[in-house]
């Protein structure tokens, strides 16, 4: 980033606000004692003879009578700012006391952690340069934009998380211990949750708070990051709440700028066991978001403990674990994938043989962090003692909405039953056994308990995904694009939102370059030689092909699609559905006539009379019973939309039509055979004769069908 020419770094601009922001801090706490309203920064630039470094130094050396540490202010760093003209510094610095569309006065004594956080967010957002012809004037610096960083999957704790990990401690442990706590977040961003746990640990309405007790609760804090801007922001985060609780500076904060997993490695044997709460949003990072180097490490790290493609958070929930003294609790913000994910079943199992689950809330259908795709649990765990106790319960919450309320009745230790909005209930640490973990009511948990004795889905069909092109804006065309006589290099596409219920579209307007020609792979030479005009698409645009990470590492020719499928596995008769899905949209492709990306594909093991399967299983894929499966275990996605991904839906329990009575097998399949032929509100009819008769086939009583949404 630039000022009037000049190169100036994230981290240095992070350091001129907060030093600016400290500043004000320290003043405001000075004259709210005097009820003077001066403005002492704009008085002593007025007087001039200092530069902006030397006047923040000056200042909060006038109001705290000490000169600031190097850990709060970097006086290098703001050497950057030194050429600022006067009228320029000027306006920045009356911008921190008044601004006309804010109709009061400042405090930054008393700036909240939540403000502190939203602007520490700005601080780590990347910059990237705009390209345009009215920036390319070299007289012009580039405009900078936002744009989110995958590798660091910073993801920001809302207020309300932070608020109630910290009162859930408060209300498990008396209050000597709780204010004696030796607190640790290995990713700690803003500081939210040390921020947070050392208000509830020092609040001075509370009896008995001494400077002895703050002293000791700040310097029982650690907080770890891998950006210094975060870093930064946390130390004037506990600054300011330690300069309002003692009038004082704090001497030290044990804040460090270290990539967390390298900074256990190296401390392990000193750090391990040593702390009595880990608290984290850690950073969610996909395998392939991750350097070379730093897969390496987690893999090492987790060993066993994680399987295929790992997620980093798996590292530092691992790391916490390791952190907490037999006991202690751990508190973390975690993608709801945890609760099914394959790679992070070695992790459960880790954590089912280590420690007891205190607490789980499924806030998945809550947009707790916008659009970005995350939709979280929180866990909350107590590492065991090795003595031979009863293990306690799990409090377990499933919200939908009042996210405050159910939150507030988990730490009043309410229960609550059926309610549309929310459910809190206990369970056992036997829930914790399985493979995966659902978060149902006990009711819904006998209903899946029951569909448990059945087989899965996977013995009767094979469960596949579509293709994936790698780049569907150059392989998916429409029919009006397929050259004249090469229609052999194009398949029929049909779209996710094309995909209804039972039945597919007749036709469809896109084709997908489709790199076989009878079952035969097509090779480059052939592809030039007989489909001219296919190939002189591909080249105008072999640019943007070519960007592809398997071309790029060599693993794949540029004009060919990622992943395009064997015509064996795709262009057969067979059930499709959408990736995402608000109710169950499952319809056959009898005649294997369309191509899918991504979306789930299924078709028999066996050679038997493949229509009569399909069609079962449609009726029992599209029914309430299977799809309340389904969406229970499956992935939840914004807006209430379900996941549908094929390692779990082969996992999913059906009825065995080998041994079903055969009349009833008939029954189902005439149904489904008469939904193929209806639309409207007769197809509704239909629809809920074979919902009924599903639902005899799992063994459902009246009471279940009503718990998994049947109409009664």
């Amino acid at each position: 980033m630039h000022y009037f020419g000049h190169p100036v770094t994230n981290e240095t601009l992070s350091a001129l606000f907060n030093a600016i922001m400290f500043a004000r801090a320290v003043e405001d706490n000075h004259y709210r004692r005097e009820q003077n309203g001066r403005q002492a920064l704009l008085e002593m630039w007025n007087g001039g003879g200092m530069s902006l470094r030397e006047l923040l130094v000056s200042a909060i050396s006038r109001f705290t009578g000490e000169v600031p540490p190097d850990f709060l202010v970097d006086a290098d760093k703001l050497a950057a700012f030194d050429e600022i003209d006067r009228g320029t510094t000027r306006d920045l610095l009356h911008s921190f006391y008044w601004n006309r569309r804010v109709p009061y006065t400042y405090d930054f004594s008393i700036m909240s952690k939540h403000a502190l956080s939203r602007i520490y967010e700005r601080y780590v957002v990347e910059l990237q340069p705009v390209e345009s012809q009215q920036m390319s004037l070299p007289y012009i610096p580039p405009l900078p934009v936002e744009e989110f960083n995958k590798q660091y999957g910073s993801i920001y704790t809302p207020h309300f998380i932070a608020r109630f990990f910290a009162k859930y401690l408060r209300e498990q442990l008396p209050p000597v211990l709780f204010k004696r706590l030796r607190t640790i977040d290995p990713a700690c961003g803003s500081g939210i949750f040390l921020r947070t746990m050392l208000e509830l640990q020092c609040d001075p309405v509370l009896n008995h708070l001494t400077p002895d007790l703050v002293e000791y609760a700040f310097n029982n804090t650690t907080g770890i990051d891998r950006d210094a801007n975060a870093t930064q922001a946390t130390r004037l985060s506990l600054a300011l709440l330690y300069l309002a609780l003692t009038d004082q500076l704090p001497s030290n904060l044990e804040i460090h700028t270290e990539e967390t997993v390298s900074f256990f490695e190296e401390r392990a044997e000193s750090l391990r066991g040593s702390y009595d709460v880990v608290v984290a949003n850690p950073p969610f990072v996909s395998w392939d978001n991750m350097d070379p180097a730093m897969r390496d490490s987690v893999t090492g790290l987790l060993n066993h403990r994680a399987t295929g493609r790992t997620d980093l958070y798996l590292a530092f929930l691992f790391i916490g674990m390791e952190l907490l003294k037999p006991g202690a609790f751990g508190l973390f913000v975690l993608p709801h994938s945890f609760l099914i994910n394959e790679s992070a079943k070695g992790m459960r199992e880790y954590i089912t043989q280590n420690a007891w689950v205190r607490c789980l809330v499924d806030l998945s259908a809550i947009e707790v962090f916008g659009d970005s795709g995350i939709y979280p649990v929180l866990l909350i765990l107590q590492k065991r003692t090795g003595i031979d106790h009863p293990a306690p319960p799990a409090t377990v919450a499933k919200v939908q909405d009042l996210v405050g309320r159910a939150l507030q009745d988990i730490l009043d230790r309410r229960r609550v039953d059926r309610s549309t909005f929310y459910n809190v209930y206990d369970v056992d640490q036997g829930v914790f056994d399985k493979e995966q973990w659902s978060v149902v009511p006990p009711l819904q948990a006998a209903i899946q308990e029951k569909f448990t004795r059945l087989p899965r889905l996977e013995d009767f069909l094979f469960v596949r995904q579509g293709f994936i092109s790698g780049s569907n804006d150059v392989f998916i065309v429409s029919e009006g694009q397929v050259p004249t006589g090469e229609e052999a290099m194009f398949v029929p596409y049909l779209p996710d939102r094309a995909m209804r219920a039972y039945v597919i579209p007749e036709d469809t307007d896109q084709y997908f370059f489709y790199p076989y020609v009878d079952g035969i792979q097509v090779e480059e030479t052939t592809l030039r030689e007989q489909f001219p005009q296919t190939w002189a698409y591909l080249n105008a645009h072999k640019s943007a092909l070519s960007k592809r990470s398997g071309v790029r590492r060599g693993q794949l020719e540029w004009w060919r699609p990622d992943r395009p499928r064997l015509p064996r596995h795709m262009m057969r008769p067979k059930l499709v559905s959408p990736h995402l899905v608000l109710v169950p949209r499952f319809s056959a492709d009898f005649d294997g006539r369309y191509a899918i990306s991504r979306a789930p594909l299924l078709y028999p093991r066996e050679q038997g009379s493949v229509g009569d399967m399909l069609k079962y299983f449609l009726g029992v894929l599209n029914s309430t019973p299977c799809y309340w499966h389904v969406a229970t275990n499956s992935h939840t996605y914004r807006r209430g939309y379900v996941m549908l991904e094929p390692k779990t839906l082969k996992q999913t329990p059906v009825p065995d039509p080998t041994k079903i009575d055969r009349r009833l097998l008939r029954s189902l399949i005439s149904l489904v055979e008469e939904r193929l032929e209806k639309t409207g509100a007769t197809a509704r009819t239909v629809e809920k004769q074979i919902d009924q008769l599903v639902a005899d086939l799992y063994g459902l009583n009246g009471e279940e069908r009503v718990v998994i949404g049947m109409e009664s």
